[in-house]
C-alpha cells in the first residue's frame, strides 16, 4: 500500500466492503463470555488505519454492552513495509476512532501468513480486504494480474492461493481461543472465476503497455510486473475446513457494484467523469502501485507511478466514463471449537 496516508485518502470503496461484513462481525463479538477479563482483538491486515475504526468500534462496544469497564488490547497487523506511523496517528487522532477509557492499542510487523499472537489469546479476529493479497509472486504471467495468465500459470498461482489460504486458517487456529471468532470480509470470485476487476486491470495494461511503446518503461521492467492477487471461488473458500480444527460457521457473498462510480454520480463538487477518473487513479495507485512498481528502480518509481496512474489512468478512465468495477466479496465467519 502506498504509505504517507494516501491509502487511506484513497480507500473508499474498501470502507463500503467492510461495511457489508458488520453484521456478523456484531455477532461474533457478541459471543464473547461476560466473564472473560481482558479481551484481545486481533485486526489482520490492517494498512493505514482508517477502514479499522468503524468496524472496531461497533465490536467494542458489543462487548462491553453490560461491562463497560471491561479492558480490551487491540493488535492491528500488517507487513513491516506498512505505514504504521499513519496507522496509529489515525487511530490517536481521527473522530470516529475506537479509542475510549481501557481500550489500549498496539501493532504488529509480519505478515499474517505466520503465527503472530501467542496460543489462545485472540478472542475476536478481524480482516478486511486483505486475504487477496497473496505471501508471494508465485510465477510469471503474461501480463501482471491473474486473470491474465495462461492456464498453466494460472493452475499454479491458484495453488500458490490455496497453500496461503491454509496458512493462515493454521495461524489462526492456534491465536484463537477455544469459541473465539474470527470474521473475513474479502473480494472474492464468481462460479466463472470473475472478480469484477478485470476492465480495470485491462485498462492499466493497457496504459503500461503504452509506456513501453513510449520508452518509458523498458520491456525488462515491464516483465517484472505482477500483482501478488488471487481472488478466490466459493470452492476454494470452503476447501480447507472440516478437519475438526475451525468450523466455518458463515459463508455468504455479496455483490457491491462500483463504489467509487456511486460516488462520483451522486456528488456535485464536479463533472462526474473527472471525478470518477480521479477517484480510481488514486485507488489503484495507493492498492496496487506498490506491488506492480517494486521491480522499479527506486529513483523514479515514483515519476513513474505519476505518469501511470494520475497520467494515463486518469485520462483512459475519464474518457471511458463507465463504472470498471463490480466488486464481489465473500463474508465468512469462523469459529474456534469450545473445549
Amino acid at each position: 500500500m502506498e504509505g504517507g496516508g494516501k491509502y487511506n485518502a484513497a480507500s473508499t470503496a474498501q470502507a463500503a466492503a467492510g461495511d457489508v461484513a458488520l453484521p456478523q462481525l456484531s455477532r461474533a463479538a457478541g459471543t464473547i463470555p461476560a466473564g472473560a477479563a481482558a479481551v484481545v482483538i486481533a485486526d489482520y491486515g490492517a494498512s493505514q488505519g482508517v477502514n479499522s475504526l468503524r468496524p472496531l468500534s461497533l465490536a467494542i462496544d458489543t462487548i462491553r454492552d453490560g461491562a463497560p469497564d471491561r479492558e480490551i488490547l487491540v493488535v492491528h497487523t500488517d507487513l513491516p513495509s506498512n505505514d504504521f506511523g499513519t496507522l496509529l496517528t489515525t487511530v490517536d487522532s481521527d473522530p470516529c476512532s475506537y479509542r475510549r477509557d481501557g481500550v489500549y492499542t498496539t501493532v504488529i510487523g509480519r505478515s499474517f501468513y505466520e503465527q503472530l499472537l501467542p496460543d489462545s489469546s485472540v478472542w475476536l479476529g478481524w480482516s478486511s480486504i486483505a486475504l487477496h493479497w497473496l505471501s508471494r509472486v508465485p510465477g510469471p504471467l503474461d501480463g501482471f494480474w491473474y486473470a491474465s495468465g495462461s492456464a498453466e500459470q494460472r493452475a499454479v498461482w491458484q495453488s500458490s492461493a490455496a497453500a496461503d489460504w491454509q496458512q493462515f486458517l493454521t495461524a489462526r487456529h492456534r491465536e484463537l481461543r477455544p469459541g473465539g471468532r474470527l470474521v473475513v470480509v474479502v473480494g472474492a470470485a464468481r462460479p466463472d472465476g470473475t472478480s469484477g476487476a478485470e476492465p480495470a486491470m485491462a485498462l492499466v495494461q493497457d496504459c503500461v503497455d503504452g509506456m513501453v511503446d513510449d520508452g518509458l518503461l523498458s520491456p525488462a521492467e515491464r516483465t517484472q510486473m505482477a500483482v501478488p492477487a488471487w481472488y478466490r471461488t466459493e470452492p476454494e473458500w470452503r476447501a480447507p475446513f472440516g478437519d475438526g480444527r475451525l468450523a466455518l460457521e458463515e459463508l455468504r457473498f455479496a455483490s457491491l457494484g462500483d463504489p467509487l462510480w456511486t460516488d462520483a454520480s451522486e456528488s456535485r463538487s464536479g463533472p462526474r467523469h473527472k471525478m470518477y477518473a480521479r477517484a480510481v487513479a488514486a485507488a489503484l495507485r495507493a492498492s496496487f502501485g506498490p506491488s506492480l512498481l517494486s521491480g522499479i528502480h527506486s529513483a523514479s518509481k515514483d515519476d513513474v507511478a505519476t505518469e501511470l496512474f494520475d497520467r494515463r489512468v486518469y485520462e483512459s478512465v475519464r474518457v471511458a466514463n463507465r463504472p470498471l468495477f463490480d466488486w464481489y466479496l465473500a463474508v465468512l465467519t469462523i469459529a474456534a471449537p469450545s473445549r
